[in-house]
């Protein structure tokens, strides 16, 4: 019998649809590296925070709340290897810019990101 189920999952650099964002991501941010200093969060604990933060957050609609971990989830993917995949965390980090200037400024999602943005740009070897 053949398998005509569908698959689907994400792949940084394309346009696939996911099925489950949020699961996907999980787990990419879990395959990630601890924090090598116990009081400063590394990128897979700035990468939950966010995560955790965007799924909160009201003032991004259902749509823009995906967009936003789809591009958590290509951040997960290129902190697999920082060096080789720069570009797609620079591609990541601008989209990610551009979609959170429409919240208020006293949104928690700004917050967290204003506080999390310099040790993800860092890990990537870029200023924010």
């Amino acid at each position: 019998m053949e398998d005509k189920s569908i698959k689907v999952g994400t792949s940084y650099g394309s346009n696939f649809v996911t099925g489950n964002v949020t699961g996907n991501l999980t787990a990419s941010i879990n395959e990630l590296p601890d924090s090598s200093e116990p009081n400063k969060p590394g990128i897979k604990e700035s990468l939950t925070q966010l995560q955790e933060a965007i799924e909160a957050d009201s003032n991004l609609t259902q749509k823009y709340k995906e967009k936003a971990l789809k591009q958590l989830q290509n951040l997960a993917e290129a902190g697999k290897n920082s060096q080789v995949n720069q570009q797609i965390a620079e591609q990541a980090i601008i989209f990610l810019k551009g979609l959170f200037t429409g919240i208020p400024k006293t949104a928690k999602l700004i917050e967290q990101w204003e506080k999390l943005l310099p040790a993800i740009a860092s890990f990537f070897g870029f200023e924010n």
